[in-house]
């Protein structure tokens, strides 16, 4: 005989639990997070929590794969019909904004200050966040070396250049601000610089 559950939908249940859960993680860290006020602000009790996470690195682990859903970017603007150097200003800028965002920012401060408690855990959810974007990414670029507008020997390795030239995520994590006005110049010289460096002329040997 099937049992009906009381309260909230599991799925509901479980959004709520992990959006407090990602709240907590990132203002306090992992060590300095309270389990008492991640299940208060998920609005529920700490027996509820404990039953669909047995323990904190569980529901770290858990929060961590939700965090990572936020990387599944709509690159639908990269195809065949745009000028290339538009096409790449516009992700250059979707990386810029995306990296340089308070949320990302605390995420990537956080996957670092625990990389050496959990490395195995953390490489993973860099592995899920990079799938959010790398597949149509490295695609296009994949058929951009096909019609020759570039040469590339690994198009993950030229997608992960891309993405650390344009985010500057190091400056970030220090605080540097760009004035806004500087903003489009300056990604519109590194899509240049990115495109002068794999130019089809080049060698890759």
């Amino acid at each position: 005989m099937s049992v009906k559950l009381r309260g909230r939908p599991r799925k509901e249940l479980d959004i709520a639990l992990l959006e407090a859960a990602a709240a907590e993680f990132l203002e306090h860290g992992y060590t300095d997070a309270n389990i008492e006020r991640i299940a208060a602000a998920g609005n529920t009790s700490k027996p509820a929590l404990y039953r669909r996470y047995p323990s904190k690195e569980a529901l770290f682990e858990a929060t961590l794969s939700h965090l990572a859903k936020d990387f599944e970017l709509d690159l639908s603007f990269l195809n065949p019909t745009r000028p290339v150097e538009d096409a790449l200003y516009d992700l250059a800028r979707l990386f810029y904004d995306k990296l340089g965002s308070a949320k990302v920012i605390s995420m990537t401060r956080l996957s670092a200050f625990t990389s050496t408690r959990f490395p195995e855990l953390i490489l993973a959810y860099r592995a899920e966040v990079m799938k959010g974007f790398m597949g149509p990414l490295t695609a296009y670029f994949q058929w951009l070396h096909d019609q020759e507008v570039v040469r590339m020997r690994d198009t993950l390795d030229a997608a992960i250049i891309f993405t650390t030239l344009t985010g500057r995520p190091h400056e970030r994590l220090m605080g540097v601000v760009m004035p806004e006005e500087k903003v489009e110049p300056h990604l519109r010289e590194l899509v240049r610089f990115f495109l002068a460096g794999y130019a089809p002329e080049k060698s890759l040997t």
